[in-house]
């Protein structure tokens, strides 16, 4: 059993790793507790074809220096996972893989992490084990038929594993539009329930659209900065990082394409399914979106006074004329239609039933001011917003780590101070 240590991290993906290394070098005796392998979220919630979705050069861990040859390019799954492990060898970071925290509890000014085989001490605990580990499927799909297979985005690895005949998607963020290409691609009909989600260029004025956003500032807006607070819980927009430089995903392309686009998905019963009849605002939304990205870089790229291209030609991203003339049924039997499985990509939970510290709000949600939770020496890190718009992000994590370490170390020397 180890003594009383100054840090305990739970999870091991890129935001414990990042995480870990900061507090490293900031010389706290630490453990990392993962309850599966490193990377396990990225590992086994993400599909076969899954390419990161920010540039190589965005994806960088605190205390490893760039070196990828293709700084705009996307790394697909398995290298990502592959270079979290060395990250772990590299820096020689204490990660305890297998090891699931049953609960996290106050006691003696310290806190109590108990795992399936033991009881660690710590004096400060930094929660990272991010907010998609419990996939959601609407209540309302409940009484869809038994014979057709569902299946949420973290389960669905590849078209093999679906039975044949046309999917539908629900959802149509950043996963449901890639999932739709990658049953597209092979040979799969595409049944798409959109909502209402904005579009990202994947390229503008010669360069990535998020390098763009990143140099702007845009990614460093904080909650306070924002009109309206719910725009936290804005689901990504459409993009797609496959292909050596990622492209633009539309709705209207993957119309082009073949798919049937639907709107908001309602209900289901038996084989019939609901939607809304949504489809053209939906259409409209995501042309907004892209507008209004164009609109930011090319006013910066103005203030700035650079020298920027012209955007090269981009087909998915031309805006639609009239989305009106997109008209979807509000009824189908799926069966009829030739659908045997959804996949339903709407989104994550989480479940943090052991953290036993009042931490969490009434929805079981974590409680924190940029990643200080209202219990000292509790910390989050690896959520969307949680101190900035990036902070979702690999690189956003980056900075994250260097200021919840601290906070953490000036509670470490607090809480030993209080003891001498």
């Amino acid at each position: 059993m180890l003594g009383v240590l100054d840090l305990v991290i739970v999870g091991a993906g890129h935001a414990g790793l990042a995480a870990s290394q900061v507090a490293a070098e900031a010389g706290l005796e630490h453990l990392v507790v993962e309850r599966g392998e490193v990377g396990q979220s990225w590992r086994t919630q993400r599909w076969d074809s899954f390419t990161m979705n920010t540039p190589n050069a965005m994806n960088r861990l605190p205390g490893s220096p760039y070196r990828d040859a293709v700084p705009e390019g996307f790394e697909p799954r398995d290298a990502w996972v592959e270079r979290l492990g060395r990250y772990v060898s590299e820096h020689a970071l204490p990660v305890r893989t297998h090891t699931t925290v049953t609960a996290v509890e106050q006691r003696d000014g310290g806190f109590v992490i108990t795992t399936e085989a033991e009881r660690l001490f710590a004096r400060s605990v930094i929660v990272a084990s991010g907010i998609s580990n419990a996939p959601k499927i609407p209540r309302t799909a409940a009484g869809m038929d038994r014979r057709i297979v569902a299946v949420p985005t973290a389960s669905y690895k590849n078209p093999g594993q679906l039975p044949p005949g046309a999917v539908l998607v629900v959802g149509s963020a950043q996963s449901g539009v890639q999932i739709a290409e990658d049953l597209l691609d092979a040979g799969r009909q595409v049944y798409l329930s959109t909502g209402r989600v904005g579009r990202a260029p994947r390229r503008l004025r010669g360069r990535d659209t998020l390098t763009w956003f990143t140099e702007s500032g845009y990614m460093d807006q904080r909650p306070v900065d924002l009109p309206d607070p719910a725009m936290q819980r804005w689901a990504n927009p459409q993009i797609s990082g496959v292909g050596p430089l990622g492209h633009t995903v539309s709705l209207q392309g993957l119309a082009a394409r073949g798919v049937t686009l639907l709107g908001r998905f309602e209900s289901a019963d038996g084989t019939r399914a609901s939607f809304a009849p949504d489809l053209a605002a939906n259409v409209a939304f995501a042309d907004l979106g892209s507008q209004r990205a164009r609109q930011h870089v090319d006013e910066h790229i103005a203030r700035r006074g650079l020298t920027a291209p012209p955007s090269d030609p981009d087909p998915a991203d031309l805006p639609v004329d009239d989305p009106t003339s997109f008209t979807a049924p509000t009824e189908l039997d799926l069966l009829d239609r030739g659908i045997r499985s959804v996949v339903f990509s709407t989104g994550f939970s989480a479940d943090f039933s052991w953290l036993r510290v009042p931490a969490l709000d009434e929805q079981g949600a974590p409680r924190h001011e940029d990643g200080r939770s209202p219990v000292a020496g509790v910390c989050f890190i690896g959520f969307p917003w949680l101190r900035t718009r990036k902070s979702g992000n690999v690189w956003g994590t980056y900075e994250d780590a260097a200021a919840i370490v601290a906070q953490v170390v000036a509670h470490c020397r607090t809480a030993t101070a209080k003891r001498t």
